[in-house]
């Protein structure tokens, strides 16, 4: 079977394939994301406290990424997934905030913040 187009489906970080045979169209099942974010690595789905004042919470995986505020000491984030660039760099969380000024927010948290 010649796989003859690709096509993004469904959700934000659901994909699929279109496979056309003989003019009939199938579908492939959509993946989704692992912990529920395409950045992701691994999952995680664990309860964690900051353990700094003033943590960045980030739109992405790296201090390049933009800022959305920052967490204090002891608000407790609930951990997605997270992402491992390499292995000689810190792995980041993918988090959502549980307490504190940015609770229901989601962004990213360097995994040595967080306990």
């Amino acid at each position: 079977m010649k796989i003859t187009a690709l096509a993004r489906v469904g959700a934000a970080a659901a994909t699929g394939v279109v496979l056309l045979t003989g003019g009939a169209v199938a579908l492939a099942p959509a993946a989704n994301a692992v912990g529920g974010h395409s950045r992701c690595t691994a999952d995680a789905n664990y309860t964690g406290k900051v353990r700094v004042a003033n943590v960045n919470l980030r739109k992405g995986p790296g201090t390049s990424h933009k800022s959305y505020g920052q967490l204090t000491k002891g608000a407790r984030v609930y951990v997605d997934c997270y992402r491992q660039p390499d292995i000689t760099k810190q792995p980041w969380l993918y988090v959502k905030v549980k307490s504190g000024a940015h609770t229901g927010k989601r962004g990213w948290v360097r995994n040595d913040l967080v306990r």
